[in-house]
């Protein structure tokens, strides 16, 4: 087979790589190519819809407006509606300036009982069809001449001078510069090349369960990593999040008694944890959320990773995708992080 060469190599057709393969075509900087070992776009990892949270602190606010900003004119440029639903979220045991007493959440959801923990309310969280994106970012990458190839693994990437040579499935080829989207994965291969990161993956549970309508769309607990939020298809998810034993082979597997004790823990203000059953359950793993918006890169600046945010990036990925894009042809990313001891 003749060697595939490119531009730019995305590795990881997720929401992360879609959206950058889109930013790159639409700056028309150059030939690329996206390839991922699935056949189609990867749908949401918990449904059909996808909450969307903002991480709190300062550092995060412009990343968080210009995502919201990318989400709301998405319908113009990617030819579909994504079904943004401006929810909102409650957080319990949140700190801010407008609280909601027990009594105050009640009255606003039966479901929940007066005598439960002061909450702040988000209205800004949101919800969105994932797999509509997904499948919308690809088409536009089709039409716009990038190429996609499905069913592809990536086994190999060596970094020299002039560019990166890969092997992926039975093609090889040299991309003058690769990023790396695939998830969990992104890690393995940082480590595979070297490059020194803080990023560590996180375990996260998920059962779906079946509650009334009536509660809030989104539930986050903060300090306990715990998530709780409607599917838009009748269900609801509840996603549990701790941090990831790393061995040699080791997988993510699911906490049932973590779940056990979180549903005891908060049934008295929520009593349908008490007894409905779990329909499904299962476990991925996920990347940390850093501490502020950075992309990583190798020493020769020529294999990028974009960064990960945790349960934020559903929400965060088009401006990370966007801020990677712009800060490579800028010439502002490459060379190892600083020695972290």
């Amino acid at each position: 087979m003749k060697p595939h060469d490119c531009e730019f190599l995305v590795v990881g057709a997720g929401s992360t790589g879609l959206a950058l393969v889109d930013h790159l075509l639409r700056r028309d900087v150059g030939s690329v190519t996206l390839l991922d070992t699935l056949n189609s776009p990867q749908a949401g990892p918990t449904g059909t819809r996808v909450p969307l949270l903002a991480p709190s602190g300062p550092q995060w606010d412009p990343c968080v407006r210009r995502s919201r900003e990318l989400y709301e004119g998405w319908s113009d440029w990617i030819e579909i509606d994504p079904e943004l639903r401006r929810c909102g979220a409650l957080l319990p045991e949140a700190n801010g300036l407008l609280p909601l007493q027990g009594t105050d959440s009640a009255r606003r959801w039966s479901s929940l009982q007066p005598d439960g923990p002061i909450c702040m309310h988000d209205p800004a969280a949101a919800t969105v069809d994932s797999i509509s994106v997904a499948s919308a970012l690809l088409w536009r990458i089709r039409k716009a001449g990038g190429n996609f190839f499905p069913t592809t693994c990536l086994s190999s990437l060596v970094e020299t001078s002039d560019g990166v040579h890969f092997t992926a499935g039975v093609r090889e080829g040299t991309a003058s510069h690769v990023f790396l989207c695939v998830g969990s994965e992104s890690l393995d291969w940082l480590d595979r090349l070297g490059v020194r990161h803080q990023f560590v993956h996180e375990n996260v549970s998920t059962f779906t369960i079946q509650l009334s309508d009536d509660l809030p769309p989104i539930i986050y607990w903060g300090e306990e990593k715990a998530l709780l939020f409607d599917r838009g298809d009748g269900l609801h998810d509840l996603q549990l999040i701790d941090s990831f034993e790393e061995s040699a082979g080791s997988l993510p597997s699911v906490d049932w008694n973590r779940c056990a004790n979180f549903r005891a823990k908060w049934k008295d203000w929520i009593p349908q944890l008490a007894d409905t059953e779990t329909l499904r359950a299962s476990a991925r793993k996920q990347i940390s959320c850093m501490d502020a918006p950075s992309t990583i890169a190798s020493a020769g600046g020529r294999i990028v990773f974009p960064g990960a945010c945790g349960e934020f990036s559903p929400l965060l990925f088009p401006a990370l995708a966007e801020m990677t894009v712009e800060s490579h042809l800028a010439g502002t990313t490459g060379g190892l992080l600083e020695d972290l001891g």
